[in-house]
């Protein structure tokens, strides 16, 4: 009786590497005499003793399965594994099995007969039988040099890096070290010996502290005892996790280490090793978590703390007790409590709403492994781009899915109402007050906190932009949190990095579109309670296309603080306050430059570039094919949908016919006319604005030169610049180039787009219409700064609340739009406005005084500034 554990897999079984089936016959003897080697199919007591249904749903992912192959091709395999344990070693054959990948055919320490098929335990036994009566007992394999042979001979091994038992017995002696058979063997290898990190994960729960109590009947983390792995068998997650890590070289190892004492050759090799194992772990695992007591001890007794609770007391005259227990209840409130149980729970449900209202959850896996290469180099730290609300649940589902650790994300307190706010603090939300600049307290209890995070390792996730962008377009960073992650550097471990993941989401279509429409027309929002959260039930009954997920090129704090000499302290706070803002831009100019290109955005895209109020159908899909072209030469990633030409365009324009945003008009010929129903330009400008990134600079250079009327006149870049300047609180520009440089690479895009042309070696105009239709990209935004410009004028010297502000200049928007000085209704989002009024302040040309004194503005530069967008937006 046997069992091929192959036919477990749902995987399509690969080829088995050459070197595996060309080991010479001593080793095939060594084989048998030691029956160490993992095997293809399985005998009857591995059947009987329950193994298979312990073993039958371990995950093993391809990139796992992509390290081995890497390893294979390049030299002799060796799986390296943590501690000596006959599960872990099972585990592993199992997922090779499925594969097709290479087998360990030695394994020094491990005794595989008994759950070798019949006939092959027989005829082992009556071998290694034979073997004992002619030679006496078998040499230690490793002693001996076999080991060392097999591996320089390029057979697949398998050893361990400790052995189980007391911790005095786990470093071997040197005759019996694997770490000095494995460099004496690449010394005779012509090839480079491959060691590849396995980890086994039977429970992927961090791991917590333990007492010297529990490591004495359980063992250490490192290497637990047999209580312990029984313990973690028992109580395993439903899909155990197989994680191979990508090989460590040895070769190139043995070039570094050329002239050193052997000792400290293998010293270092078993070192590196364990850091690539220990790297592992975390990457399925995370590093181990502080009970939340212990944290909040070393939160309370932090220098910081006590100058907090030392100076509160000096300004109010409070007790110091007093202060201290009202600084432990805040923390308590700011602080997560992971809880491994309610991410399973929430991991089930979360599936549900993937799967039910959304087609799923888009993610490249080499962008998955942006992520886990960020955890194996130390604190990774994701700054996603904020969408909805399911933002906060959606990179941990993802993560959990493919068997990396879940983040702690930092969540507005908002959402600590009851039921929710228990349950997603046990999903591992931090949550941070909306609002604390004139709190003395909060900012630094969870700073502390925050900064001790980042430092032990811990994954954690913020949004840059604080709330979620009501008009598809980011927002300007908010740099608190961003300056508490840079501040950590000058406490992090030696040759441990900080790595800021940017990371862009992308939705077909929001669930909350109906209320962000609702709030940029002026309606109050709405504040997140139980009622609310019963009302989204609702979305349930909807669809709402896919999400996609895009990891875009790390910033890393070790190379952000080169510059100002590696210590963020020691610099002076200009310098600080420069790199902060450096940084953030860094960041945000990423995420806008991984959004997706979707079939919703282009099709709302090149709707909302058509002067006039219908388009046929016909012309949408030729301007379609030109955007959607030079959306890719300007570097966005496209959904796989685009792929299928028409189809993807169809269903876009029926989503939008379903929601009601466009309408179909009759005509005589068989091309349809499209109308965008006017109270729904708000909606569509949202599944646009997710591209406004990629275009902002041509569309800028578009306007520029439809004002001038020359390309090459020095006027355009003094437009450009105006623009850019008026808007950056709309669109992040790449802060690493110029002006001149951004316009110059426009100019060639519209060459190749077609609105210009090179004649005797000049720039024209080539065609007006295109050259409009990339201008129109931009000129809702620029038609909100006229209104607000404009609005200014109406409004006089009113004594107006500054908040009120935007919705008094709407209200004078609406009648211009009614007798059509204004053309394009979404100019009148109340996020447009605010930051319109916030540039023109900052500028000086407009200023809201108290005292009765009211609005005033700067007649000079309102004029200028007036004049200038008119010729911007015709």
């Amino acid at each position: 009786m046997t069992q091929d554990a192959s036919s477990a897999a749902s995987e399509e079984p690969q080829s088995v590497e050459p070197q595996e089936e060309a080991a010479p016959h001593a080793l095939a003897r060594w084989e048998r005499r030691y029956r160490s080697g993992m095997m293809r199919s399985f005998g009857p007591l591995f059947l009987l003793s329950g193994l298979p249904l312990v073993l039958r749903r371990l995950r093993f992912e391809e990139h796992s399965a992509e390290n081995v192959r890497l390893a294979a091709s390049r030299g002799p395999v060796v799986y390296v594994l943590h501690t000596r344990s006959v599960l872990d070693w099972l585990a592993l054959n199992v997922v090779l099995n499925r594969r097709r990948l290479p087998l360990a055919r030695l394994s020094p320490g491990i005794r595989a007969s008994w759950v070798a098929p019949l006939g092959r335990a027989i005829r082992d036994g009556v071998q290694a039988l034979r073997d004992y009566l002619r030679e006496g007992q078998a040499p230690d394999p490793i002693a001996s040099g076999v080991l060392a042979q097999a591996v320089s001979e390029g057979v697949p091994t398998a050893i361990y890096l400790v052995r189980p038992g007391r911790r005095r017995r786990r470093v071997a002696a040197p005759a019996h070290d694997p770490i000095a058979a494995l460099l004496e063997a690449q010394g005779r290898s012509s090839r480079p010996v491959q060691a590849v990190p396995v980890v086994v994960a039977w429970n992927r729960a961090p791991a917590a502290a333990r007492t010297q109590v529990g490591r004495f009947i359980l063992g250490t983390q490192d290497a637990p005892g047999p209580l312990q792995k029984l313990w973690q068998v028992v109580n395993r997650d439903a899909d155990a996790v197989v994680q191979c890590g990508a090989p460590l070289d040895l070769s190139e190892l043995d070039r570094r280490l050329e002239g050193a004492p052997a000792e400290r050759q293998v010293r270092t090799a078993r070192l590196l090793l364990r850091r690539y194992t220990y790297r592992e772990s975390r990457v399925v695992k995370g590093p181990g978590l502080r009970p939340y007591p212990w944290m909040r001890r070393l939160v309370m007794s932090s220098p910081e703390v006590e100058e907090l609770v030392r100076q509160e007391s000096k300004a109010t005259g409070r007790d110091p007790e007093e202060l201290r227990d009202e600084v432990e209840d805040m923390l308590d409130r700011i602080a997560a409590r992971l809880s491994w149980p309610m991410m399973r729970l929430a991991r089930v449900l979360m599936n549900m709403l993937w799967t039910r209202i959304y087609s799923g959850v888009d993610i490249p896996d080499e962008d998955l492994e942006r992520i886990r290469e960020a955890v194996r180099a130390g604190s990774a730290v994701l700054v996603p781009c904020h969408r909805s609300h399911l933002d906060y649940m959606l990179i941990s589902s993802v993560l959990f899915e493919h068997d990396i650790a879940v983040p702690h994300v930092v969540a507005g307190d908002n959402l600590a109402f009851w039921p929710l706010g228990p349950v997603l603090r046990r999903c591992g939300a931090v949550f941070i007050k909306r609002r604390f600049r004139d709190d003395r307290v909060f900012p630094v209890v969870f700073e502390r906190y925050f900064r001790q995070l980042v430092r032990d390792g811990v994954m954690t996730e913020f949004f840059i932009e604080g709330g979620r962008s009501r008009t598809g377009k980011l927002l300007p960073p908010k740099l608190g949190i961003l300056g508490m992650v840079l501040g950590s550097w000058d406490s992090m471990r030696e040759g441990r990095e900080i790595s800021l993941l940017p990371v862009a989401i992308s939705y077909e279509q929001v669930a909350e579109s109906k209320s962000f429409a609702k709030e940029l027309a002026g309606s109050e929002k709405k504040s997140e309670d139980p009622l609310q959260l019963a009302k989204a039930g609702r979305t349930f009954f909807e669809r709402y296309g896919k999400v996609y997920l895009r990891v875009g090129e790390p910033v890393r704090v070790s190379e952000v603080m080169a510059p100002i000499g590696g210590s963020w302290s020691r610099a002076d706070r200009a310098t600080r306050r420069e790199v902060l803002q450096r940084t953030g831009e860094q960041l945000m100019h990423r995420i806008s430059k991984s959004m997706v290109l979707l079939p919703t955005g282009l099709v709302a895209l090149a709707l909302l570039c058509e002067p006039k109020r219908g388009i046929r159908l016909s012309v949408l899909a030729a301007r379609s094919r030109r955007l959607d072209a030079l959306l890719r030469r300007r570097g966005a990633p496209a959904a796989a949908s685009l792929g299928s030409g028409n189809w993807a365009l169809q269903e876009a324009l029926q989503r939008f016919e379903r929601e009601r945003w466009i309408k179909r008009l009759p005509d005589e010929t068989d091309d349809l006319i499209l109308q965008i129903v006017s109270e729904q330009r708000v909606a569509i400008a949202y599944a646009k604005n997710g591209l406004v990134s990629y275009l902002a600079p041509v569309a800028m250079v578009a306007a520029a030169v439809g004002a001038t009327r020359d390309p090459e006149s020095p006027e355009v870049e003094e437009l450009v610049q105006l623009q850019a300047w008026l808007l950056r609180y709309e669109v992040t520009l790449d802060p690493d180039l110029t002006i001149a440089s951004l316009v110059a690479d426009a100019l060639e895009e519209l060459v190749r787009y077609g609105a210009l042309a090179r004649e005797e070696g000049r720039l024209v105009v080539a065609s007006r219409a295109l050259l409009r239709e990339l201008a129109e990209v931009m000129a809702d935004q620029l038609e909100s700064l006229t209104l607000v410009l404009r609005a200014t004028q109406q409004l006089g010297k009113r004594d107006l609340d500054p908040k009120a502000l935007p919705r008094h200049i709407r209200e004078v928007g609406q009648g211009l739009l009614a007798v059509d000085e204004l053309r394009r209704p979404e100019c009148l989002a109340l996020t447009n406005l605010q930051n319109g009024v916030r540039a023109f302040m900052e500028d000086g040309v407009l200023e809201l005084k108290s005292g009765g004194a009211g609005l005033q503005f700067n007649a000079g530069g309102l004029e200028l500034y007036l004049s200038a967008l008119r010729r911007l937006t015709p």
